[in-house]
């Protein structure tokens, strides 16, 4: 498949399921049937998205630090598990909790948690795909190293 195409599968996955689920959820506000929908349409695209991300989101993500020296591999890990980690989930806490504050809950805040949800997956998607040009050529000037090009 290459890594382009596991780095944006689970992006675009992603995208792609949360639309019924949006719709489900903003156009069924008080309507109780349409929410039971949207959990369950939640429910699958949580489940696809996980397995995505851990079949081929993870190890793309390991491949990306073959190429580097052994120094950058070990400060890439460690910025990206630790830090990436911890603020990526108590960044979203906290914009979720001032959501729910301005809003009062959080189904009347799911326009606006569809608007950042698609604005972060779109700069997940565009980094993605920036970051495969550089892997592929980092990959590239290595083979030519080795062949004494």
């Amino acid at each position: 498949l290459g890594w382009r195409v596991g780095a944006m599968a689970t992006p675009a996955i992603m995208a792609i399921l949360a639309v019924p689920f949006f719709i489900c959820i903003i156009m069924g506000i008080d309507n109780p049937a349409r929410l039971s929908v949207a959990v369950a349409l939640g429910t699958a695209q949580s489940l696809l998205s996980k397995t995505a991300k851990y079949a081929l989101f993870d190890p793309t993500t390991q491949m990306a630090y073959i190429p580097l020296d052994e120094e950058s591999k070990v400060k890439g890990k460690a910025a990206i598990d630790v830090l990436g980690s911890r603020m990526g989930k108590s960044g979203g806490s906290l914009i979720q909790q001032g959501l729910v504050f301005l809003f009062g809950n959080i189904l009347k805040a799911s326009p606006a948690v569809a608007v950042l949800y698609y604005s972060v997956l779109f700069t997940w998607l565009s980094a993605a795909n920036t970051l495969s040009g550089l892997f592929v050529a980092k990959t590239e000037m290595q083979k030519a190293e080795k062949q004494g090009i």
